[in-house]
């Protein structure tokens, strides 16, 4: 996963990045470097990031480095479908107040 993570780059477009991750039963320390590089990654490039279907030993490594915090626990979706309706809301939100 921390491969794939850090091949990871955007478009200037991109409002929001949807991480899934049903696949991932653990989250080490070289994981969750790569997540808070992502982050900040995306953070720098006005992407909002969105987690979808964080197992339970990822979402326990995720708390306690203070990762769902910093990306906001609304943000922590149950499923991909979720995410997508929840980025769509997002980017609807935004649509409005701009309008």
């Amino acid at each position: 996963m921390t491969d794939q993570i850090a091949d990871i780059s955007v478009k200037e477009f991109t409002k929001y990045l949807i991480i899934r991750m049903r696949g991932v039963p653990s989250l080490d320390s070289s994981g969750m470097n790569a997540l808070e590089n992502l982050y900040g990654y995306c953070h720098e490039h006005g992407v909002s990031l969105i987690i979808s279907h964080a197992n339970e030993q990822p979402m326990k490594t995720m708390r306690r480095a203070g990762f769902v915090d910093l990306v906001g626990e609304d943000h922590f979706r149950a499923n991909i479908d979720d995410a997508i309706a929840f980025a769509r809301e997002l980017l609807d939100k935004e649509k409005q107040a701009t309008a």
